[in-house]
Parts: C-alpha cells; sequence; structure tokens
C-alpha cells in the first residue's frame, strides 16, 4: 500500500450491537486482508479475539492499555504512531500528531441536536465531535443528510475533505421461504398479521406512535426487537392497552432477525433523525414493506421503496397499512425495496474508504497515487 494503516477498535468497549460497531466490524474483516495494517486494542484480551478474526494475515497489534477504555474513550490516541502513517478512529477518537493523516467518520448529530444522551456525556460527546473534525485531514459522512449537519454546524469545513459513503447491508438479509405454522423463540406464531419496531426506543424514534397504532389497529400484533428492556413507563401501556398483542424480543442474530423480516406484515420505523437508518435497508433487503417518516436520511436511502407518512402520527401511519393491504401496492413496495437495497454494500463502503485513505494521504504528503 505504500503507507500504514492505524484501525482503532475502541469501538468494541462502548457498544457490542449497534450501528458503529457494525461498521467498523464490516469495514476491519476487509482491511485486513490489506498489507500495513495495524489494530489498536485496549487490552490483551481484545487482542485475543481479534487474532481469531485475523489469522492468516500479516496484521500487527498495538495495546493500548495506559488507561481503561472507560476514560480512553473520551481522549484522543496516547500511542505514537510512525510519521506518514493513517490513523481511522473508530468512534469519535483522534490523533493529535501533526503528521499522521487523521480519518473520522461521523455518524449522527443526534447529541448536537440534544436527540440523545445527557449532561455532562452529552457535552463530552459534543466536544470529541468538535475536537475530531478540526483535527480531521478527511471526514466521511455515513450520508448526506450527516453532511449537511456538519456543514451547518462546522461550514469552514473545506469540501475537500468531505466524503459521502454509505454503509452496507449484510448479506444474511434475504428472501426466505415463508414458515408456516411455526412459532418463533416460543414467543411468536409466524402466522400472525405483525409489525416490527426495530432498535432504540429514545423519544426521537417515535415508538410512542407505533404503541399507539397497534392501540388503534387492533387486527395486528406488535414484535419489539433490541432497544434494550422496555421502561415501566413503556410496559404499563403496552399492558393497559394492546395486553396479549406485543411481545419483546432481544439478542437476536441477523438470521433470526432475517426471520421476523420475511414474515412480517411491515417494518414501522417513524425515527425523526437518522444517520443512516439501517433497519429500513435490511427491511427492504429482506422483503419487508417499510412505513418511515420523510425526514433526514430516510429519503435518500429509503429512495420510492419506503411508504412515506406525511405526518407523525398513529393515523398516518394506519394509512399506510390500509394501502399494504392491497396486494398489489405491496408486491410493488417489496420489488422497489429489493431494487434500493441493492445500492447499499459493505464492499462498495469499503472500496470508496479504502480509496478515500489514499486520496487523502496523498493530498496531505502530495504523493503520487500508485496504487
Amino acid at each position: 500500500m505504500g503507507f500504514q494503516i492505524f484501525l482503532d477498535n475502541i469501538v468494541f468497549n462502548i457498544q457490542k450491537f449497534g450501528g458503529a460497531s457494525t461498521y467498523w466490524n464490516e469495514l476491519q474483516k476487509r482491511f485486513v486482508k490489506l498489507q500495513g495494517i495495524n489494530i489498536i486494542v485496549q487490552s490483551e484480551q481484545q487482542k485475543l479475539h481479534q487474532q481469531v478474526q485475523t489469522t492468516g494475515t500479516d496484521v500487527k497489534f498495538i495495546i493500548e492499555d495506559l488507561l481503561p477504555p472507560s476514560i480512553s474513550r473520551y481522549l484522543p490516541l496516547t500511542k505514537r504512531l510512525p510519521a506518514k502513517s493513517l490513523y481511522h478512529g473508530s468512534y469519535y477518537r483522534t490523533c493529535l500528531q501533526k503528521n499522521v493523516v487523521n480519518i473520522f467518520t461521523i455518524h449522527d448529530f443526534t447529541h448536537k441536536k440534544g436527540l440523545a444522551s445527557r449532561f455532562p456525556r452529552k457535552l463530552v460527546h459534543i466536544w470529541l465531535t468538535a475536537l475530531g473534525i478540526r483535527n480531521a485531514d478527511g471526514i466521511i459522512c455515513i450520508s448526506e443528510n450527516t453532511k449537511r449537519d456538519l456543514m451547518l454546524y462546522f461550514p469552514q469545513i473545506p469540501q475537500h475533505k468531505i466524503k459521502v459513503i454509505y454503509h452496507g447491508v449484510n448479506e444474511d438479509f434475504s428472501p426466505i421461504p415463508k414458515l408456516t405454522g411455526e412459532v418463533f423463540k416460543d414467543s411468536v406464531n409466524l402466522d400472525d398479521r405483525f409489525i416490527l419496531f426495530v432498535g432504540k426506543r429514545d423519544g426521537y424514534k417515535k415508538f410512542d406512535i407505533v404503541a399507539e397504532t397497534l392501540k388503534l389497529q387492533d387486527d395486528l400484533k406488535l414484535v419489539i426487537v433490541g432497544g434494550g428492556k422496555l421502561t415501566e413507563q413503556e410496559r404499563e401501556y403496552l399492558n393497559t392497552n394492546v395486553s396479549g398483542r406485543f411481545i419483546k424480543l432481544d439478542g437476536l442474530n441477523n438470521n433470526e432477525l432475517n426471520i421476523l423480516y420475511n414474515h412480517a406484515f411491515a417494518l414501522i420505523y417513524p425515527s425523526i433523525y437518522e444517520g443512516f437508518g439501517f433497519p429500513v435497508v435490511e427491511a427492504m433487503r429482506a422483503g419487508c414493506p417499510v412505513i418511515s417518516n420523510n425526514l433526514s436520511s430516510i429519503p435518500e436511502v429509503g429512495g420510492d421503496a419506503v411508504m412515506m407518512i406525511s405526518e407523525i402520527s398513529s393515523s398516518a401511519i394506519i394509512e399506510k397499512i390500509c394501502l399494504l393491504n392491497q396486494s398489489e401496492v405491496r408486491e410493488a413496495m417489496i420489488s422497489k425495496g429489493f431494487i434500493q437495497s441493492k445500492n447499499f454494500s459493505w464492499e462498495k463502503c469499503f472500496n470508496e474508504t479504502h480509496q478515500f485513505y489514499i486520496d487523502i494521504y496523498n493530498q496531505k504528503f502530495q504523493r503520487r497515487n500508485d496504487l
């Protein structure tokens, strides 16, 4: 390759499941096949785990254990890197060396918009983002919407430093034969008509609207996947208004989630803000119709393959559910979803990221592109 790449795995100490860790895992397992790759881990145990996944490669490991990950995640890289190498932090970390290329990925601006975290963690995250942006030689935005937010908050950033590189979607999500008469995880009758809600249920995700929809649409059940335990308030509302018609599932792998996408009536995803929106693309790839908001990144990710609601309300969602009851409408949306989801692949994400590394490296050190 001509220069060393240092990939910082701090994200795996922060989240086991989530968009950022999925993104980093998919990139890393492709980068390790190249020459000159170094992986920064925060413990010997993490190194041993990663070594299993990099068998047969010449990857080198650097252990950064001066501080525990719970502290180092909020600080710039503490290890000194070779001059004229490239550093890419997995979760809002930066390297302060001026003789190193810094690549910084921005997933979203939920903290800046006041949609996630509380004081003081919110302010720390905002500070980390600003520090990373100021030190970045190249900035990856995961959608045009994220890029627009970046330019709104940091209008001084030169355009040549910014690249929109979309996430991919795992190939585990695909159409499968219907499992007629089966009960999934001892709880979901796959013959039932059910809608899906996948992921976190923070206020901006508008889970309350989905719960209200279920209350009004009594011929449907609701399967809630991931996002942690139901709060007391959520469980009380569901037990009071839709008792016996909701199921909460956690810890599903991709193949299990794919089964649900394949059998669901629709994915309901009324979030008012997304950096990308993994569940939307996963559902489309699996042949599951999607009802979502015409906001943030969803229009560019979903295109005309998503049924966009005109307002954030249960009545707007029910209107789209009624349309999906028409077989010709449903089949058309499924067909559009298959086509739209082909725009996103991890191989494309990796290739564009790799090329961005080269371009930004050459810009900084004025090297000839010899690859």
